[in-house]
């Protein structure tokens, strides 16, 4: 397999894994930005480990989704008392303080950021095997009575209450969800860039995520399978030239899908039809 066929898979399994973190916080009404916030932390924590505690893959990978979670808990309960537009802004700033921390921290590297993470062999093969045991996770949860609980929160938080849902402890599993798989995102992408800078983070990896989460259907986990490779095929498509516009470009995308198409490119009715052809046979 080529070097640059490899890395494209791998980016695929980053951004698909990170647009189900975004994706689980949707699934309960709330407007949350921190994804980006927590696939720094587990970037961060994966390069550490393993440069320089020696620590093997899967342990990095565990290690990552357990500080991710914590780290993603503490403001949750903060967020669990919010919701919409506050939500939405204040998990954003999450993004930029992180940014700065790190900056300010020796250890992670400083504004130089930290090179030299070492090489894991069959990266390809690990992050695909990532993607489908988070996907599997997903599916489950979707199909379990806290994916539904999730649902009514969505659909109205008030009547979920009524029903015995307690709507502060969904919020909190949401995020804390969320953010246990952003850092899964993050720390594939520090083995696969193998350095990694706190510029990373930031609002055009924001805006990549959502519109990717909105383009594949944000109602359903099967759409980034479509979204997240043709969007982030994008930069390899267009000419060199244009591939400075490519922030641009997502975002004409996402303002298109969400005026023309806003339940996005694969819906629930879509996929509902999809296994009912496969129960038939």
């Amino acid at each position: 397999m080529s070097t640059a066929l490899s890395y494209f898979i791998i980016f695929c399994c980053v951004f698909i894994i990170l647009t189900w973190a975004a994706y689980v916080p949707f699934r309960a009404g709330l407007l949350y930005n921190g994804t980006v916030y927590c696939m720094a932390i587990g970037g961060y924590f994966a390069a550490l480990a393993s440069k320089t505690w020696h620590w093997p893959f899967w342990v990095c990978i565990i290690g990552a989704i357990v500080v991710g979670a914590i780290l993603g808990f503490i403001p949750a309960l903060g967020f669990s008392r919010t919701s919409g537009i506050v939500t939405a802004v204040s998990s954003m700033a999450l993004i930029f303080i992180i940014q700065s921390v790190i900056r300010n921290i020796d250890i992670l590297g400083a504004g130089r950021g930290i090179s030299g993470i070492p090489k894991i062999e069959n990266l390809v093969l690990y992050s695909l095997i990532l993607v489908l045991i988070v996907a599997v996770f997903i599916f489950r949860l979707d199909h379990s009575r806290l994916g539904r609980a999730f649902e009514a929160v969505q659909t109205d938080p008030d009547m979920a209450a009524t029903l015995g849902v307690n709507v502060k402890i969904i919020s909190v599993l949401g995020l804390t969800i969320s953010s246990a798989l952003g850092a899964v995102a993050g720390a594939i992408y520090a083995f696969n860039m193998r350095i990694i800078y706190p510029e990373t983070f930031g609002f055009s990896l924001l805006l990549s995520v959502m519109t990717m989460l909105f383009v594949g259907g944000r109602y359903t986990q099967w759409g980034m399978f479509i979204s997240v490779p043709l969007l982030w095929g994008i930069n390899k498509w267009i000419p060199s030239s244009l591939a400075i516009y490519a922030q641009i470009i997502y975002g004409v995308i996402l303002i298109v899908i969400l005026m023309a198409r806003p339940e996005g490119l694969v819906t629930r009715k879509m996929v509902a039809g999809v296994g009912r052809v496969f129960v038939r046979k």
